[in-house]
């Protein structure tokens, strides 16, 4: 495989409907996403949070980054990488290393990633990669916003012709984009003085009581009482952690550390 791999946030690569062939010794397809990221092998890392299918057979996953989710998929050819999938304890964090596809065109185009090595990690390997993620981006923001500038808008490495038209408003959704991804990772602050951070509260209480099944969102709220929460506040934490991936739910008004 490649070596040159592509981190790019999945919302932006889901928004990707131009591909090109890069030329040379062995010609491969590259998906060109709205921020001029071109994809043929991408580095993705967040929560692995569905599987269908099993090893053998084809399977497909999704793993899930601050911004939206990729869409992976092993097939029969690679009965080692579906084992490793198929032992994984879902949800988990984890890392994919893979090859950019795209189906179809225009509006109806699909963009997945064909998994080739795939590995469980936890929420700090996830927050790096967020994080280098997110400078990259901005980064190559920067330079098609340059290039526009100065006129050289449809063609910004000289391999990609005209399809490439970067748009301006795409351009700020982008970096609003990193910006709210960057959201979602966790810095570890000291609790503010009286009842503490209702997060910090929340997230100790759903760790510490949650066992192996979860702990109902009621439980969760009798017990923030104790720490002088109020409703409100335990409802606007548990929908800050859900976001932030932190926390999952396993079954209707349950939560579960992950």
């Amino acid at each position: 495989m490649n070596g040159n791999l592509q981190r790019v946030f999945a919302r932006e690569y889901n928004g990707s409907t131009v591909t090109y062939t890069e030329t040379g010794a062995y010609p491969q397809t590259v998906v060109l996403t709205p921020g001029g990221a071109a994809c043929t092998n991408l580095f993705c890392a967040g929560a692995l949070l569905e599987r269908q299918g099993s090893s053998g057979d084809f399977m497909h996953a999704r793993l899930a980054d601050p911004t939206s989710a990729f869409e992976l998929f092993i097939d029969r050819s690679d009965p080692v990488t579906a084992q490793i999938l198929e032992s994984m304890e879902i949800p988990c964090f984890a890392t994919v290393i893979g090859e950019a596809r795209i189906t179809g065109a225009g509006p109806s185009a699909r963009c997945s990633v064909r998994v080739r090595e795939l590995r469980m990690v936890d929420r700090y390997v996830r927050d790096a990669w967020v994080l280098r993620t997110a400078d990259l981006t901005i980064r190559r923001i920067e330079r098609v916003a340059e290039a526009m500038r100065e006129g050289k808008g449809n063609s910004l490495t000289g391999t990609v012709a005209g399809d490439f038209r970067p748009d301006p408003v795409v351009l700020r959704g982008l970096a609003l984009m990193v910006r709210e991804a960057l959201r979602g990772v966790h810095v570890a602050t000291p609790a503010p003085t009286g009842t503490g951070d209702p997060s910090e509260v929340v997230r100790e209480i759903i760790r510490d009581h949650g066992g192996k099944t979860g702990i109902t969102i009621e439980e969760v709220a009798r017990k923030a009482a104790k720490h002088g929460l109020s409703q409100k506040e335990v409802k606007l934490a548990v929908e800050s952690l859900l976001q932030n991936d932190e926390c999952y739910q396993p079954a209707r008004g349950v939560l579960k550390f992950l």
